[in-house]
């Protein structure tokens, strides 16, 4: 199962539960990886799925919460496409300039 560009999901970042929206997705060294705008402004890239990761998506919250509409993520994605205004995520260029 993927997700797509635009989808809510619920990023775990150091044991701590964040909101964020899918921007992109990659696919490293055979590996779906997914860069996510998460709602307190930060960007996180290359973010994986596997809980052994430090930050991961978290599927079982995302199913929970995410796909039965409990939690929606409050950053204008269909806005910023329309604007042009998505910022530029990579690993080489994410961080405070780039949002």
């Amino acid at each position: 199962m993927g997700y797509k560009p635009g989808q809510t999901v619920i990023v775990t970042v150091h044991g701590t539960n964040h909101v964020g929206i899918i921007a992109t997705s990659h696919i490293v060294n055979k590996q779906l990886v997914y860069d996510v705008l998460l709602e307190s402004r930060r960007a996180i890239v290359y973010v994986g799925t596997s809980k052994s990761l430090d930050i991961y998506v978290n599927k079982e919250l995302t199913t929970k919460l995410c796909e039965t509409d409990q939690i929606t993520c409050t950053v204008p994605y269909k806005e910023l496409i329309a604007a042009e205004l998505m910022p530029h995520l990579d690993a080489n260029s994410a961080g405070k300039a780039s949002w």
